[in-house]
């Protein structure tokens, strides 16, 4: 009967909250929701695409699988990163990129400064995007999450790439880029 109590309060504290992997760009802290991740990675060897925007690097063979990698930075309009370059990770997530089938299970890479942590955030603690903050360029952000005195950038990673940017990069995948 206790097990049972004890199972039944987790499910609820699991429920309020969000889990988000974060991760920094600059001098900023981002968050993504866990199920969208697959891996955290160090770099691999990125093959440059033509005619890609400035931001996508190419993409990488990850185990056989072709995947397209973005330089958040410069998504970002951030300048390089010339220091700490051994922190730099490449996180692999899924949901970005629509397939033949329309699901967003494309992956796509995410070059990041580096990984911090995963956190439980409580849903009551995540507010949207102030108003001053939206627009053309940031219509990726999903809202702001708190912990404790920091402010962490949630990012939804449907919307980091546009409509014309997701079809560049199957249009390139596909021609056997």
């Amino acid at each position: 009967m206790r097990d049972r109590k004890f199972r039944e309060k987790k499910a609820v504290v699991v429920e309020d909250t969000v889990q988000m992997v974060t991760f920094q760009v600059g001098a900023e802290e981002y968050g993504l929701d866990i199920t969208s991740i697959t891996e955290v990675i160090r770099p691999l060897k990125i093959t440059p695409l033509p005619r890609m925007p400035e931001f996508v690097e190419g993409v990488i063979n990850l185990r056989g699988a072709i995947i397209p990698i973005v330089d958040l930075r410069k998504r970002f309009a951030l300048p390089a990163n010339t220091e700490n370059r051994k922190t730099v990770r490449m996180m692999i997530i899924r949901g970005a990129i629509y397939g033949a089938s329309g699901t967003g299970k494309e992956p796509l890479g995410l070059v990041v400064d580096s990984v911090q942590e995963v956190l439980h955030v409580p849903k009551k603690n995540i507010d949207q995007t102030p108003q001053a903050a939206r627009g053309e360029h940031s219509t990726f952000v999903a809202g702001m999450g708190k912990v404790g005195e920091r402010l962490i950038i949630l990012i939804d990673i449907t919307r980091i790439l546009s409509q014309e940017e997701r079809s560049a990069l199957v249009e390139a995948k596909h021609a056997g880029y």
